[in-house]
């Protein structure tokens, strides 16, 4: 071999020695090294002992703070210093840096390692709840409370008031969200995708709110007007307000009670059955007479279910109310100027129609003797019949015609037994009852006279003098209730009628019907038969 190669062949082992020297003594370098390129937690170890590489991460940590993203981009921050935040070592470095293999460090240059590992932390957990409470956020001169969505009662009827959002947290859920994200070692969270902000329970797009408010502004525009005659009473929108219970539906209910009272009140300012009517005598008396069986009453139970149903629909209406009995006008007394007046202790009847007197006669009314005077008060003619026969205990009087108006009680033609109207007839050779009259002016009433019309019953307070009349002809003989014969018995069974005594009724009733009961003298109709059945 030659010189020069030998020395060369030394040379190169020389140098590989060297090198592998350099590389072992490195290698040994980076076995209490990180090697280049390893990066823990953000932080640049490379050539780092672990000792080292604790120590930037502490003083890492000595740097914490968590910012908390509020609402409108306002952030806040904690620093680790507030809450004692500070790292704990726990072998998880000296674990990293064990898993490198130093020999390998060349790589390292060519290829950098990332670790990730949970910096063990320590912090106090009341500090970090007093330092939360101390944000600007829980300030409560800076916090607004959310509000529901809301109905609101105007002038005009109402609105809906939007909901509020507000800005107030929820303490609970912001201190979990926040300890948890300083167990991870995070340096901000959000609060608002954290869900931490307390909400409106019921915002204004509610449906059921929604449907509340068009309940509440449909009734708000409602009214029921009432068609008193000449006068009107006005249920109006703030009262029935009252009455409502709205439920979170939207569906209403009404307070029966209130209703029946309102109805209550109506009845009793405007019914007049029952109470003292003042009137005007023909002869000029000012009289009060009892309206007994006509006037105005107020059917209260169907009335009550018919407003009812009226305001279940919602909508203003104007309304008569259902009548138990009803009168031909509405006035003063509630008689017009088309009816009959009858003064007991002047035997005389005049009758009116439209203003216009038609009739004035005698008359022969109920024998007062024998305890069957005619009844008083303010009546209604139930009824009207031609031919028809008058039955009672051992009589049938046929009559050409029947007018009754209470209780058995009635107007009637008496020429077939009658000669004689007016005067004192009545005291002791009166009628059962009945009102006898002359058979032409019977007649003119008949044909004139409707069902319905008020007859006003009453004993004036003075006598006129004596009014007796003669019809001339003798009268033929009957059986029959207006001869006053006390032999004679009223009252009966199976259908007559029941007479003596002021309004209990008379025994001149037609056969085959109740004369009139006067029980429901309203209807305008009186119980009656077939017409030939009244023949005698």
């Amino acid at each position: 071999m030659r010189k020069s190669t030998k020395i060369t062949l030394i040379s190169l082992i020389t140098l590989l020695a060297a090198m592998a020297a350099l590389y072992i003594g490195v290698g040994i370098y980076f076995g209490t090294h990180f090697m280049p390129g390893s990066v823990i937690n953000g932080i640049d170890c490379s050539r780092k002992t672990v000792e080292e590489a604790e120590k930037l991460i502490a003083e890492k940590v000595q740097d914490y703070s968590i910012t908390l993203a509020e609402l409108n981009g306002v952030t806040e921050t904690i620093s680790g210093n507030q809450i004692g935040f500070e790292y704990v070592s726990d072998g998880e470095v000296q674990k990293l840096k064990d898993d490198q293999s130093p020999f390998l460090w060349i790589v390292s240059y060519f290829k950098s390692e990332n670790y990730t590992m949970t910096a063990r932390t320590t912090y106090n957990k009341d500090m970090l709840k007093q330092a939360m409470l101390a944000l600007d956020c829980f300030d409560p001169g800076k916090v607004t409370k959310p509000q529901d969505a809301y109905i609101s009662e105007t002038a005009s009827g109402y609105s809906l008031v939007p909901e509020v959002t507000g800005n107030e947290l929820d303490q609970d859920k912001t201190y979990t969200l926040l300890t948890e994200a300083v167990d991870r070692g995070d340096r901000s969270v959000d609060l608002t995708s954290g869900d931490c902000y307390k909400k409106p329970a019921v915002y204004s797009n509610d449906t059921s709110l929604n449907a509340k408010l068009a309940t509440l502004q449909k009734y708000a525009r409602m009214s029921v007007t009432y068609d008193m005659g000449n006068q009107q009473e006005v249920l109006d929108s703030v009262t029935i307000r009252e009455w409502m219970d709205v439920k979170e539906d939207g569906s209403v209910s009404f307070d029966w009670d209130k209703a029946s009272e309102f109805v209550a009140s109506l009845a009793g300012k405007y019914d007049t059955i029952g109470t003292e009517e003042p009137f005007t005598t023909s002869l000029g008396e000012y009289i009060t007479v009892l309206s007994r069986t006509y006037g105005w009453m107020i059917n209260q139970e169907e009335e009550l279910y018919a407003l009812m149903d009226v305001l279940e629909q919602g909508e203003s209406v104007t309304r008569t109310p259902v009548y138990s009995e009803t009168a031909m006008t509405r006035g003063e007394n509630d008689i017009g100027d088309t009816y009959v007046e009858i003064d007991y202790t002047n035997q005389r009847m005049w009758y009116y129609k439209d203003g216009q007197l038609m009739v004035d006669t005698p008359i022969v009314t109920g024998n007062v003797s024998a305890d069957m005077a005619s009844p008083e008060g303010l009546f209604c003619l139930v009824g009207k019949e031609e031919d028809a026969t008058l039955v009672g205990e051992g009589y049938r009087t046929p009559v050409d015609y029947w007018m009754p108006f209470f209780d058995g009680v009635g107007i009637h033609d008496a020429n077939t037994w009658r000669n004689a109207y007016g005067g004192d007839i009545y005291q002791t050779n009166g009628s059962h009852g009945c009102i006898n009259t002359p058979t032409d002016k019977a007649a003119i009433i008949f044909a004139n006279i409707d069902v319905g019309t008020p007859i006003v019953c009453y004993s004036s307070s003075f006598r006129q003098g004596d009014n007796t009349i003669y019809t001339g002809g003798q009268p033929t003989e009957q059986t029959d209730a207006g001869t006053g014969d006390s032999s004679q018995t009223s009252g009966g069974e199976d259908g007559t009628q029941t007479s003596g005594g002021e309004g209990t009724g008379s025994d001149e009733a037609p056969e085959g019907t109740d004369g009139g009961n006067g029980e429901d003298p309203g209807n305008g109709e009186a119980d009656q038969g077939d017409a030939q059945d009244y023949q005698e």
